[in-house]
């Protein structure tokens, strides 16, 4: 199995990873289609499922297209794979494909449409970890709990123990080795960024969010880790302050494979601060969740420079108003910037923020001034 991808087995499903060289004069290889998760387009974790059946490719032939103004903000991908010649779709949330190529949407007969969903949610539910309250979790994490950690971008994976911890867990790496490879998933520095995570126990995943900085409490000797880093779970909250982490939150959700939920209800206010978090964070899949939009032209230009940043704070808090029946909102918030080798400087950043009905999600439509970090 390669690395950092989970391969699937499923009745009257073969499995495989990618296609082998085609010999000269070899018949063509069977037609196939590989269904494929991944948390962002940059994760290098992804599963797989690979279905060959001639009785169900036959009727995927792509005979109705309709133009797409655009290809969806997704996690599911299909390749089909047809006389030496693959083809990648998009799959949204009710399973509808996009060509991603050609930007094209495929006209599915309905009952195929609900088969082929049956096989993606299927991939989705093994890559993702169930989105369980604290209180829940805690129950199988429990103290002294031995539990293997995924991280959901690199796939890599390691062991760590629960030592502390009252409002999340506390835990250690539970052997050098294993904090060698935490350290790796932190590109070899250790940092407070949170990262979206599975905590594997007891034949359980749960989705959660851990940072990688040592502090507090030592209590494994010679595991090469001098302290304690914290891991959150849905609604799980600080030890000091007692309150929600909201960085931490989105990367639960995000571990969940629920980010399109977390956003559904979130306020205009909690979308905004997601900007701000993903940046923090460095994190380019909850940027483009903000916008709802891959298209968007600004979208890219904070992606290319979200590594220019080490930190984006607002001054002060938000003055939360009620939107109901609204479907546009201006928000000014003023924020410090600190870019990598500059001074911390202040700015004014205003978000023009829309929805296309009062059932539907707030996106970012705009952030003023277009240039960030500010043009130099």
């Amino acid at each position: 199995m390669k690395k950092g991808v989970l391969i699937l087995a499923a009745t009257a499903v073969c499995i495989g990873l990618g296609s082998l060289p085609v010999r000269a004069g070899a018949p063509a290889a069977p037609a196939k289609l590989t269904f494929v998760v991944q948390t962002s387009p940059e994760s290098a974790m992804r599963s797989e499922l690979t279905v060959r059946s001639p009785k169900l490719l036959k009727k995927l032939l792509p005979d109705k297209v309709r133009p797409a103004q655009q290809v969806p903000l997704t996690d599911v991908y299909a390749v089909l794979e047809k006389q030496g010649a693959a083809v990648r779709y998009a799959i949204d949330a009710h399973g509808n494909w996009y060509d991603t190529q050609h930007r094209q949407s495929l006209e599915l007969p309905q009952v195929l449409k609900d088969r082929l969903h049956g096989y993606a949610e299927a991939v989705r539910t093994a890559h993702y970890g169930q989105l369980a309250s604290w209180e829940e979790a805690r129950k199988t994490v429990a103290m002294k709990a031995v539990c293997r950690i995924v991280d959901l971008e690199t796939g890599l994976a390691f062991q760590a123990q629960r030592r502390a911890g009252s409002s999340h867990a506390d835990m250690q790496p539970l052997t050098k080795a294993d904090t060698a490879v935490m350290k790796e998933i932190y590109k070899g520095a250790w940092s407070w960024k949170r990262r979206a995570v599975l905590v594997e126990k007891d034949g359980r995943s749960f989705a959660a969010s851990m940072h990688g900085m040592p502090h507090g409490g030592d209590g494994i000797p010679g595991n090469g880790f001098s302290g304690h880093f914290c891991v959150h779970f849905l609604g799980s909250t600080t030890h000091r302050s007692k309150s929600i982490d909201p960085d931490h939150q989105w990367m639960v959700y995000k571990a969940a494979g629920r980010l399109e939920e977390g956003f559904r209800l979130a306020s205009p206010y909690a979308v905004t601060d997601s900007f701000l978090i993903a940046i923090n964070q460095q994190d380019p899949q909850l940027l483009r969740y903000a916008f709802g939009n891959t298209a968007n032209p600004q979208l890219e230009q904070y992606i290319s420079g979200i590594d220019k940043i080490k930190a984006i704070r607002r001054i002060h808090p938000f003055r939360e108003q009620d939107t109901s029946g609204q479907l546009g909102l201006e928000l000014p918030v003023d924020v410090t910037v600190h870019e990598v080798g500059r001074r911390p400087k202040k700015q004014k950043l205003t978000f023009h923020l829309k929805r296309s009905d009062e059932s539907a999600r707030w996106v970012i439509e705009r952030i003023e001034p277009p240039s960030f970090p500010p043009a130099k």
